[in-house]
């Protein structure tokens, strides 16, 4: 799915296991990990607080901090050994301050947080397995990430992409999170990213595929050492995660922010949220949706008929400015003539996907976690699925976070009504992590669930 709100020492070989705070090098002839590569993974203050380092793709100086309170800043390489992040005066809960450590031999740094004093936070012990695994004639790159302090078996998700371009491997400050609270992940490039083979694509069965060989790969490193396997969808991954859980037989499944309709539907929920937003009224809302209905034939068909049955139902409204606010993912930019543009964007999606169908099919448990002001994938339409499914006996937790969008991402909100992102809501990583242990929901995240959990 595409925002419109903010056009927002590993060696690898195949199947090499290393512990994340312990870097070596192959041969004496091997080059320096890069303190971004070297850095990567988990800390804990002694206070008991955590920070993950992740890195940024395209971004090779600068490291993404987040701590599990949903805080987070972009530290800047300043020297051989320091980072540093701007103090956001907009923006109080940026994660801000100076970054120092020892060598990438060192189990710590240092972090100096606008207005505290310089703190040693401890790396976490991970065992981190890089690999490389097929799905059908493509190879994909693969990260396996293990907490060693997690007692017994703990349980390990899969991560599904949403509609990103770039990598995964090393940048994933939520499975970072997820580790440092006794939760395995296993992430890897999509198909055409990062270090992975094949070409991108946004075909969800395809994808499916990708995710149900990551299963098999996860399956067989992590043998002996992990509990309950499932697979957990964020985004555009709403729609292949369960497709994949189905096809990779897992014990759960967990989507973020996703959609329970077709890519069409979406399209048309976020026009309809966005012109309520600015005010709009139900007639405004229900011409914009004869619009939306002709722009959807024009993407069902990859974009290559239909356009001029479209522009000439928009001429009608030529004027009134509720026209040039329709966004959606692709309707405004058909409306703009951008017919290119929303192809590139959408590379074989299947349009009419029946993601009914494909839950219909599960009989484990899910969590479903939504944004109550999502305006990408707007939750209502598909809380009333869910709740329908429930009513079937399906086991399935819904959770609502308040006062956040896309991505689960608290905001203020200007003077002009647009909204400034200032971190992820607090408890949103601490339910992923209870829910998925089958540990009982603290109360900071109990509240935002809709209705009665389901069992865990």
């Amino acid at each position: 799915m595409r925002s419109t709100k903010a056009k927002i020492p590993v060696i690898l070989k195949r199947s090499s296991i290393v512990l994340a705070w312990l870097f070596t090098v192959a041969s004496a002839q091997a080059a320096a990990p890069s303190a971004q590569a070297c850095l990567t993974g988990a800390y804990r203050s002694q206070a008991g607080q955590v920070v993950t380092l992740t890195q940024r793709p395209g971004e090779p100086k600068t490291l993404l901090a987040t701590n599990f309170d949903g805080r987070s800043g972009v530290f800047e390489m300043a020297g051989d050994d320091t980072f540093r992040a701007a103090v956001d005066a907009d923006n109080p809960a940026k994660l801000a301050g100076r970054l120092t450590y020892a060598g990438c031999q060192a189990d710590s740094v240092d972090f100096q947080f606008a207005g505290d004093v310089e703190r040693p936070w401890k790396r976490l012990p991970l065992r981190i397995t890089h690999t490389r695994f097929m799905s059908g004639a493509v190879q994909l790159n693969g990260e396996l990430i293990e907490p060693l302090d997690a007692g017994d078996r703990p349980p390990l998700f899969v991560l599904v992409h949403g509609s990103e371009s770039t990598a995964t491997v090393d940048s994933s400050n939520h499975a970072f999170l997820m580790a440092s609270q006794g939760v395995a992940a296993f992430l890897f490039d999509k198909r055409g990213t990062g270090a992975s083979g094949g070409v991108y694509t946004q075909d969800f069965e395809l994808l499916a595929d990708d995710v149900a060989a990551a299963v098999g790969e996860a399956r067989k490193l992590s043998a002996g050492r992990v509990g309950r396997i499932g697979v957990a969808g964020f985004s555009q991954g709403g729609w292949v995660a369960p497709l994949a859980a189905a096809k990779a037989q897992v014990d759960f499944l967990v989507v973020g922010y996703g959609v329970i309709g077709t890519p069409i539907e979406q399209d048309q929920w976020q026009v309809d949220y966005q012109l309520r937003e600015l005010g709009y009224g139900e007639d405004i809302v229900g011409k914009a949706r004869t619009l939306t209905d002709l722009a959807g034939s024009v993407a069902a068909s990859n974009f290559n008929s239909g356009m001029p049955e479209l522009l000439k139902a928009a001429r009608k409204y030529e004027g009134q400015p509720w026209l040039a606010k329709v966004d959606g993912q692709y309707s405004g930019e058909l409306l703009r003539g951008e017919v290119e543009q929303a192809r590139r964007e959408s590379p074989q999606v299947i349009w009419h996907y029946d993601s009914l169908a494909v839950l219909r099919q599960l009989a484990i448990p899910q969590l479903w976690v939504f944004a109550q002001d999502d305006s990408v994938a707007p939750s209502a339409p598909t809380i009333a699925r869910l709740n329908a499914f429930r009513g079937s006996g399906k086991d399935i937790a819904i959770a609502v976070f308040p006062q956040s969008d896309h991505g689960i991402r608290a905001f203020s909100v200007r003077a002009d009504g647009s909204r400034k992102y200032t971190s992820y809501a607090a408890g949103y990583d601490q339910l992923l992590a209870d829910w998925m242990k089958q540990k009982p929901l603290s109360p900071e995240v109990q509240d935002k669930m809709l209705g009665p959990a389901a069992k865990l």
